[in-house]
C-alpha cells in the first residue's frame, strides 16, 4: 500500500501565494471615446510568481511545515532555518506531486514564458539524482524538466527551469502538475521555494472618471424592445446590448447620446446568441412570468466569469458606454440555488470591476438591500417600482454620493409619484412594462 501525506490550504492563503515581482513592459492600445473623453487602457505584461497549492507524497514523506513557506525565497548558501522550508526524505524512494492553480480569470493562451524556479539544497547530482516533472496534458504522461545537475553540495542553490509546450502543461482550469522525485533511498533534499513564474498580458483599467458617471438630473430614455425610436432629445439610452443593430448604437453616437446596454447577468435566456456556453449545472428555476429564462448559480463565478467577459467585450465592440446587467439579485429570490448575500456581493462587484476594466460606465439594477454595500462600486443605480413598493429610500446613498438615480414606474400615476420622486432628486419615467419607446418623464 502507497503511504502518502496531503495538504490542502483556503483560497485566501493560496491567493497571498502568488507574488507579484513587477511590470517588464507596457504599451497603450488604442483609446476610447466616452462623452467626450478618453479611456485610455493599458496592455502590460507582468511577471508573476504561484506558489503550490497542493503537494501529495506518493512515496517517502515530507516534513510537515505548510506550503507556503515554497512561496518565499529565504535560504542562502549554507543557511538552516528549519522553518523556512519542507524536507523530502525517500524510503527506497521519494515521489511527491504538486497542483499548482494559476489565476482562473486569466485565460492561459495570455501567457508568456512559463517556467518551474526551485532553491534546492542536498546532495549533488553524482551523488544522487533528484529531479522535476511536468505533467503533460496532450499525451496524458510526465515530462522531465530538469535535475540538481548544477547544485552545490549542501548549499542552497536556485534552479530555473524552462517548461516547453506551455499549452499542454495547463490543463482546462489553468492547474499545472509537478512531481518531484528520486530513484535512490541515500539522501534526502529539502526545498526553501518551488514556484511556477510566468509572464501574463494583463490590462490595466482606465483612470476612475474615464467612464460615464452621471450626476442627478439627467434625460434619459430606456427602451429594450421593438425598433429603437431615437428622436428623444434626452442624454443617455439604454438599449439592448444584443438585439440593437450597430447601426442604431452609430446613429445615437452622432447626435451625442450616451448609450448604456443592457444584458441579464444573473439569468440564462435561451434566445441569446450565447445560450450554449451556460453549462446546465449553472441553471436553475424559471424566473416567475418568463418562460424561457432560468435563474444562474452566481455563486459558481468561475464558470460565469468567462461567459460575462465575452457580454461586456461585445459592449466594447459595439460602442457601448456602458452596461446595465440585470438580475443581480437572485441571492433573494427562489433560484433554485443556497445564494448567500455574500455570493451577491462577490459576484456584483466582479461585474463592476470586469466593466470599468473596459472602461464603462456601470449601473446597480434593483438589489435594494445591497445598495449600503455596492453603492461605491457602481456609478449610477436602475430601479424598478421603488414608489409602488415604497422602497425609494432605499437608494438615497447614491444620491448622497453625487450619482444618478433612474428608475421607472409601471402603474401609477405620474402625477402622483412624480413629485415626490422629484423631491428625491430621482430621474424616473413612466413606461409600459414591456418597455417600448412610449415613456412620460417626471423631469
Amino acid at each position: 500500500m502507497k503511504q502518502w501525506t496531503e495538504f490542502h490550504y483556503p483560497t485566501a492563503l493560496l491567493a497571498c501565494s502568488g507574488l507579484i515581482f513587477g511590470t517588464q513592459a507596457a504599451f497603450a492600445q488604442s483609446p476610447r471615446i466616452l462623452d467626450g473623453r478618453t479611456a485610455q487602457e493599458t496592455q502590460s505584461v507582468t511577471t508573476v510568481e504561484t506558489g503550490p497549492a497542493r503537494l501529495r507524497s506518493l512515496r517517502g514523506r515530507h516534513s510537515r511545515n505548510p506550503l507556503a513557506v515554497l512561496a518565499q525565497w529565504e535560504q542562502l548558501a549554507a543557511q538552516d532555518d528549519p522553518n523556512a522550508y519542507i524536507e523530502f526524505m525517500p524510503a527506497r524512494q521519494y515521489a511527491g506531486d504538486f497542483i499548482f492553480q494559476l489565476p482562473n480569470t486569466w485565460p492561459s493562451e495570455a501567457l508568456g514564458s512559463l517556467k518551474l524556479e526551485a532553491n534546492y539544497r542536498g546532495p549533488s547530482r553524482p551523488e544522487q539524482r533528484w529531479y522535476w516533472q511536468i505533467y503533460h496534458f496532450c499525451n496524458n504522461d510526465w515530462t522531465t524538466v530538469g535535475d540538481n545537475a548544477l547544485a552545490a553540495r549542501d548549499q542552497w542553490t536556485r534552479m530555473s527551469l524552462n517548461i516547453e509546450a506551455r499549452e499542454c502543461a495547463v490543463d482546462p482550469k489553468n492547474r499545472v502538475r509537478v512531481r518531484y522525485r528520486t530513484n535512490a533511498h541515500t539522501h534526502s533534499s529539502a526545498l526553501d521555494a518551488l514556484v511556477i513564474r510566468y509572464d501574463m498580458e494583463t490590462i490595466s483599467p482606465p483612470l476612475k472618471g474615464e467612464w460615464w458617471q452621471p450626476r442627478p438630473g439627467v434625460r434619459w430614455q430606456w427602451q429594450l424592445t421593438q425598433s429603437i425610436d431615437t428622436s428623444f432629445d434626452v442624454e443617455m439610452y439604454d438599449i439592448d446590448l444584443f438585439d440593437t443593430p450597430q447601426a442604431t448604437i452609430d446613429e445615437l453616437h452622432a447626435a451625442n447620446r450616451v448609450v448604456i446596454c443592457y444584458f441579464s447577468a444573473g439569468s440564462h435566456e435561451d434566445w441569446r446568441p450565447d445560450a450554449n456556453r451556460f453549462p446546465s449545472s449553472v441553471l436553475g428555476r424559471t424566473l416567475d412570468g418568463w418562460p424561457g429564462e432560468k435563474w444562474l448559480d452566481i455563486s459558481n463565478i468561475d464558470i460565469l466569469i468567462p461567459i460575462m467577459e465575452a457580454r461586456l467585450d461585445l459592449a466594447v465592440s459595439k460602442g457601448c458606454d456602458g452596461v446595465e446587467p440585470d438580475n443581480v439579485d437572485g441571492y433573494s429570490n427562489n433560484t433554485g440555488f443556497t445564494l448567500s448575500d455574500q455570493d451577491q456581493i462577490a459576484y456584483n462587484r466582479w461585474l463592476a470591476s470586469a466593466a470599468h476594466m473596459r472602461g464603462l460606465s456601470i449601473g446597480l439594477k434593483n438589489d435594494l438591500e445591497q445598495v449600503r454595500d455596492l453603492f461605491e462600486d457602481f456609478d449610477w443605480a436602475l430601479n424598478e417600482e421603488c414608489f409602488e413598493y415604497d422602497e425609494c429610500a432605499m437608494l438615497i446613498p447614491f444620491i448622497t454620493a453625487g450619482k444618478a438615480v433612474f428608475g421607472v414606474e409601471y402603474r401609477g400615476n405620474p402625477e402622483v409619484f412624480c413629485p415626490k420622486i422629484n423631491a428625491m432628486n430621482f430621474d424616473w419615467l413612466k413606461k409600459r412594462p414591456d418597455v417600448d419607446a412610449w415613456r412620460v418623464s417626471c423631469r
